[in-house]
């Protein structure tokens, strides 16, 4: 399997995470690749048909790249959002701090000690990657420095906002696999 190659950046990229998993789910259906993804081998295709959160959006194709065959794990998806998540979304777009503002506030209000006891470092800023703007987002453990790493791009599409979006644990990986997905996605 080809290797995601990282492209250097007219601007600073940093990465995105969080809400990945939320928007993953629900999902049940049929596979779908994502365009830009090097080949299947490896790659975890998730069932993306039937989604639970219709009226919020739909996902066009998600697909992981975690067991051995690869070389970086990856989560990659395209998102149409539309209604309150495409206005959610945009207010991140436009002010990706609040990303961060919204973790920390969501962990000072957790209720199990165990959870609260671990410090998460947040960093954000904005990305720009062939006239399309996103943010880019990086999560660390305090305690063990072990950290998680993401990108989203956006474009508007009508009412809808369409995103492609890359989580894993290298940060250059994911910013060069955000890149391609980019170019042959939108």
């Amino acid at each position: 399997m080809r290797r995601f190659r990282p492209v250097r950046a007219r601007v600073p990229v940093a990465i995105l995470a969080a809400g990945a998993l939320v928007l993953l789910a629900g999902c049940v259906g049929g596979p779908r690749l994502v365009a830009g993804l090097p080949d299947e081998t490896g790659w975890l295709v998730l069932p993306v048909d039937d989604w639970s959160a219709l009226d919020r959006g739909e996902p066009e194709g998600v697909a992981a790249c975690l067991d051995a065959d690869c070389p970086d794990r990856l989560m990659v998806s395209v998102l149409r959002l539309r209604g309150e998540a495409a206005q959610e979304a945009r207010a991140v777009l436009a002010d990706p701090r609040r990303l961060a503002t919204y973790l920390a506030e969501r962990d000072r209000a957790d209720t199990n000690d165990a959870r609260r006891a671990v410090t998460t470092q947040v960093e954000t800023r904005r990305l720009a990657i062939e006239g399309l703007d996103g943010f880019a987002v990086s999560l660390a453990a305090a305690a063990t420095g072990r950290s998680a790493h993401g990108a989203t791009l956006a474009r508007e599409e009508g009412d809808e906002l369409r995103i492609a979006l890359v989580v894993g644990d290298d940060a250059a990986a994911v910013e060069a696999a955000l890149r391609q997905v980019a170019a042959e996605a939108f």
